[in-house]
C-alpha cells in the first residue's frame, strides 16, 4: 500500500490544505507544508479508503497532467501517489462543492479525502464567525 496525498490551495483558503494516508495506517493533515495533525487512521477510517485507495493504485499512472489553477472562485486539487512523478488527478473544484472528475474511478476517494481534511481541520480550528474590529488588526509596537 503506497502512501496518497489529496492537496487542495486556491484564493478560497489561506494556504495549501493536504491530507497525507502513509500506508493506511496513518494520517498527516498539512497547511502549508507544515504538519498540523498526526494521527493513527480509525478501523472504520480504513475500512472506508481501504478500497478506494486500493482501486487508485491499480489504474494506470497518467503521461502527462494538465496543470489547473484554481480561478477567482476555485481551487486547485492534486491526488497523487508518493512514488509517482505526476500526481494521477490534477483539477479544479469551485469553493463550496467536492472536487469531481469526469466519472473518472479516483472521484469517491477524492470526495472521502476531502471530507476527511475538511474533518480534520474543524476540528483543529473551528470556524467562528466573528467581527474583527480595526483596532485589532494593529501590531503592538
Amino acid at each position: 500500500m503506497k502512501t496518497v496525498t489529496y492537496e487542495r490551495n486556491g484564493r478560497t483558503n489561506t494556504g495549501a490544505q493536504a491530507v497525507r494516508v502513509e500506508r493506511l495506517r496513518h494520517l498527516r493533515v498539512l497547511e502549508q507544508g507544515e504538519t498540523v495533525v498526526e494521527r493513527e487512521l480509525t478501523e472504520e477510517e480504513i475500512e472506508r479508503l481501504g478500497p478506494l485507495v486500493e482501486e487508485a493504485e491499480r489504474q494506470p499512472a497518467p503521461a502527462v497532467v494538465e496543470p489547473v489553477a484554481g480561478g477567482p472562485r476555485g481551487m486547485a486539487v492534486s491526488l497523487a501517489f508518493e512514488d509517482e512523478e505526476t500526481p494521477r488527478v490534477r483539477l479544479e473544484a469551485h469553493a463550496g462543492q467536492r472536487a469531481r472528475g469526469d466519472g473518472t474511478p479516483y472521484d469517491e476517494l477524492l470526495e472521502e479525502l476531502d471530507e476527511l481534511l475538511t474533518e480534520e481541520l474543524h476540528l483543529r480550528a473551528p470556524r467562528h464567525a466573528h467581527a474583527v474590529l480595526p483596532h485589532e488588526l494593529r501590531v503592538e509596537e
